[in-house]
Parts: C-alpha cells; structure tokens; sequence
C-alpha cells in the first residue's frame, strides 16, 4: 500500500514533535518534512506535493491563512489546522481545510482527525486514478490501440463509463435507448441507466448508422430493441420498445428510418 505522505508546519518544537510522535504510530502515513515558518512551508508543499499537511496558524512573519493564499487553493493538499484559538476554526473551513485540531488535542481527537483525513485521501486518489484511467482508455479508443473498440466499419462497439469509481466496458448492442441530459447523454440498457459525459450529436457519430437511429432531438434507439410503431392523430408516432419503454418518433426525424426501421418491426 502507497503511504500517506505528510508535512508538519509549525513554529513551537514541542507541537511538532507531539504531530510526530502521534504519526509515527500509524504505519500508513509517513512524514516527508517539517517546517518551522510559512515561507519555508509554502517552498516545501510545492517541492514535496505532500497527501496531508498539518498547518500552524499563527506563526511569526506568515501565517496558516496566508501560506494557502501563496499555494492556491486549487494545489493545496488535505489540510488540517493546528490551532491554540478556536476563533479561527470557521476560518479555517472557510479556506477548504478538512478539519482541525484545537490545542491541547488528545490522541482520541487527533486519531478521529486523521482517520476523517485519510479517508479522504484515499477516495480522492481513486477518483483521480480512476480519471486517468479513463482518459488513457478514451484516447486509446480514438486511435490505433482503440481500434479492438470498433467494428469493421469504423464505429465503436463499447462506451467506456464511470461509475463510482469503477470503469465499465459497455456493448453498444446493449443499449437500447439513449436521450440527452444536458451536458451528458443517459444510457438505458436494458433496466439499467448510465450517465455519459458526451453531447448526443457526438455519441450519434460514433455510433453505427445501421443500427443506431436519431428519432427526436434528444433521442436515439437502437432499433433491434424497438417492438411496434403507431401513428398518432397529429402526425407523429410512438415508438414502443421490446421493453414496454414508448418514446416519440418525431416527423422531421422520420426519414432517417428506411430498410433499418423496416427491418426492425
């Protein structure tokens, strides 16, 4: 298992070495270094790019608050404020800190701390490896090493899809519908339903003409999975699939329908 690595940032010895002592016992975290002042803190964090700092607030020339303002927020790692005033604990969440720890803190409250840290550590490092893991699969489908990802002409035959920290492989045959949801397209596959972050207009290029057709703006149906069709008094129909699921078929979409949807019935 990869070790939490942690910076100790505080000016009194004593509180450093009591920070020290308290994650010594804990095998899964190791300490990467230690300061004594908030410019040699924000040098260190971005040197380092340490999982979990513990950060003084008070100390002389530069402060907890303003060693975030030199880092960024957006490069600061798991912060907890060490702090002998809870004045400053709204403050401190303010600044994103995931908690904090009031001088004197015991062991209970400093293990309940670390514990609420390391958890957050970790599902943040599955969310950023699962990312890039779908980034990498992603672009290996848009060329040569992706090819085992489409068919003989050109379309893709999986969709690659988060979902909570895992990546599913899913069958296009699988699909039965698919309608737009803002920036995403929801996926119905049979009674389940994914969210996919792609416009439809770009899922309908990827997808096999032959099988995949555009039926209303924000629709596209499979038609292997459509059962019947029927006209309504104003022109238009209702698509009814295997499933029961009854979707619009709009006029201006209709003759996008030849030998597919004859097929298909």
């Amino acid at each position: 298992m990869q070790k939490i690595r942690a910076i100790i940032i505080d000016d009194e010895k004593p509180a450093r070495r009591r920070l020290l002592d308290l994650l010594e016992k804990r095998p899964e975290v190791t300490v990467v270094g230690e300061c004594t002042n908030g410019v040699d803190a924000v040098q260190m964090i971005q040197a380092e790019q340490p999982d979990l700092v513990f950060l003084d607030i008070q100390m002389p020339t530069m402060g907890g608050f303003e060693v975030i303002q030199q880092v960024g927020l957006e490069n600061l790692p798991v912060t907890i404020f060490v702090t002998a005033f809870d004045a400053y604990a709204v403050r401190a969440f303010e600044v994103n800190a995931l908690d904090y720890l009031l001088k004197p803190y015991s062991d209970e409250r400093f293990a309940a701390c670390l514990t609420k840290a390391l958890e957050h550590i970790r599902t943040q490092k599955r969310e950023e490896m699962s990312s890039r893991l779908v980034s990498l699969l992603e672009q290996a489908q848009q060329n040569k090493l992706g090819r085992g990802n489409l068919n003989g002409r050109g379309y893709v035959e999986r969709l690659l899809i988060k979902v909570a920290g895992r990546v599913i492989f899913l069958a296009t045959e699988d699909l039965t519908w698919i309608e737009a949801a803002g920036v995403y397209v929801q996926l119905h596959a049979g009674t389940k339903k994914y969210l996919h972050r792609c416009s439809l207009v770009e899922l309908e290029k990827q997808l096999d003409p032959e099988r995949f057709v555009r039926i209303h703006r924000s629709t596209i149906v499979n038609t292997a999975s459509v059962k019947e069709l029927y006209l309504q008094s104003h022109g238009d129909y209702t698509m009814i699939l295997k499933d029961g699921t009854e979707l619009k078929l709009s006029r201006s979409y209709r003759s996008r329908f030849g030998d597919s949807l004859r097929q298909a019935l």
